[in-house]
């Protein structure tokens, strides 16, 4: 997506080749992951072509983002996230705090009071289990061999886990292809473009679509979804 340059790239490949980016061994590798991080950190990474704004998550209150809470919507929260902007995307996952621990929302679910702490949207290390499972790819193989259908798609605009890596392990599974790369369509545009295997499995990109691809092109996704779960081609 033109984020970095090709001479980056090259210099990356070459001097950090199967090495942990987070932990480089050579001085060559740690110069340029650093170059790669400053570039990295000035877009949204959800959605490149978003404005970049502060993740809406709860956190410690380090002072340098003002926290307004909504006093009047839920009270005083414990683990209030930052304030943002309204013309930020992901406003409405602030607003989601407010309305999550609202009362009158948590009797609709009947949550009983005093049973459970206060909601929160992400859990940052503070859950009971450990990441010891490093790839799927494994059950993905194992299911999809047994006959079940999967669809399995990308926003085009994500770097956050962006379509060439998903893509990639698609390929990994190395089942032969039964409909070659195309476009997609809706009201006669693409949508996104689309590779069948055998095996059931659809790779299929959305076309604007960020990291969580329904959020932002509700109604392409929409489409593709009601089509796969009609057994229609995309």
């Amino acid at each position: 997506m033109g984020i970095i340059s090709d001479q980056l790239y090259e210099t990356i490949m070459e001097h950090c080749h199967g090495e942990v980016y987070t932990n480089p061994k050579t001085a060559l590798c740690a110069q340029a992951s650093d170059r790669f991080d400053r570039l990295y950190d000035e877009i949204y990474r959800p959605h490149i072509l978003f404005k970049k704004c502060v993740y809406a998550s709860s956190g410690t209150n380090d002072g340098s983002i003002e926290r307004k809470i909504l006093k009047e919507e839920a009270g005083v929260l414990k683990h209030p996230p930052p304030r943002l902007p309204m013309d930020c995307h992901n406003y409405g996952t602030y607003l989601s705090y407010f309305w999550a621990n609202n009362n009158i929302t948590r009797d609709a679910l009947g949550i009983k009071k005093g049973s459970k702490d206060e909601w929160v949207r992400c859990h940052e290390g503070d859950l009971p289990y450990s990441f010891d499972i490093k790839s799927t790819i494994k059950y993905h193989r194992n299911m999809t061999l047994k006959g079940y259908p999967a669809l399995v798609y990308s926003g085009d605009h994500d770097s956050a886990v962006p379509f060439l890596g998903t893509q990639s392990w698609v390929r990994s599974l190395n089942f032969p292809i039964v409909d070659e790369w195309r476009a997609w369509h809706l009201d006669g545009q693409s949508a996104g473009f689309t590779i069948t295997y055998t095996n059931n499995l659809t790779f299929a990109t959305v076309k604007g679509g960020g990291h969580t691809a329904p959020e932002f092109q509700p109604e392409r996704c929409l489409a593709m979804f009601r089509r796969w779960v009609c057994r229609e081609p995309l």
